[in-house]
């Protein structure tokens, strides 16, 4: 019997111009960022000469959602899903991935708050040769992580290796947002879906290996977020991780 790792893959030297590729993005009041973004997600989408929509799943009350719908207003990949009442980052992505076109061939997500360098896209999707799903990996960086403080570092390198412990992972960055993964992938798991907040990331990756799909990294930069405030709760993540773990079977 096949596993589901075992699905075919299109090459993309010889048909890149079909390819088809979903970008979901989670926007919880970014108006200080989603501007330039934006602007250079589209420019790195448009570099590949590939078919793409972008799906932003929106919460918050600041004017990203006004900022959104004027983008959406002048280019028709773009489709936005405005939720009033907060849903947190587990159900956004949720609901982000239940809205991917299912004739795509990858799924792409990534930060919104420009901690993810738009332009290393290209890399991470020419992996897909190689798995189901691509890692962009922070611990591999050149030197731009360490410039976060020295209390972050710690417990974003606590959680892996608890994480890759627990659950026997080969990926160095289980809890790395920048990812793409093949549709078949995250049509397999999205409906089993049950974090609340961060430790979403983590579950993805671990219920796509737990299923036999292929995980494979890619070095990115990794950098400040240059304007707007974290929305990182590290007490919300911790209990949300420590839930994960006994709802995973463990």
């Amino acid at each position: 019997m096949m596993l589901e790792s075992e699905v075919h893959h299109r090459p993309l030297e010889s048909s890149s111009t079909f390819l088809k590729i979903s970008t979901v993005i989670m926007l919880y009041n970014e108006e200080e960022v989603i501007d330039e973004f934006s602007a250079r997600l589209i420019r790195a989408l448009d570099s590949l000469h590939a078919d793409y929509e972008i799906i932003f799943v929106i919460e918050g009350t600041d004017s990203t959602l006004q900022k959104v719908t004027e983008l959406a207003k002048g280019n028709p990949r773009i489709r936005l899903d405005y939720n009033v009442k907060r849903l947190g980052l587990g159900k956004a992505t949720k609901k982000g991935l239940s809205l991917v076109n299912p004739d795509s061939d990858y799924v792409l997500t990534m930060d919104s708050d420009l901690n993810h360098d738009p332009e290393e896209i290209q890399r991470l999707l020419e992996a897909t040769k190689e798995a189901d799903v691509v890692v962009g990996s922070r611990s591999k960086t050149r030197g731009l992580v360490q410039e976060l403080p020295w209390f972050k570092r710690m417990v974003s390198a606590s959680t892996n290796w608890v994480l890759r412990s627990a659950f026997k992972m080969s990926s160095s960055d289980i809890t790395s947002g920048f990812r793409i993964y093949s549709t078949k992938a995250v049509e397999s798991v999205r409906d089993e879906l049950v974090s609340k907040n961060f430790e979403v990331t983590a579950e993805l990756l671990i219920r796509a290996s737990k299923k036999g799909f292929s995980i494979t990294e890619v070095p990115i930069t990794f950098t400040r977020r240059p304007r707007g405030t974290s929305k990182l709760s590290f007490v919300k993540s911790g209990v949300g991780y420590v839930v994960l773990l006994f709802r995973l079977g463990l």
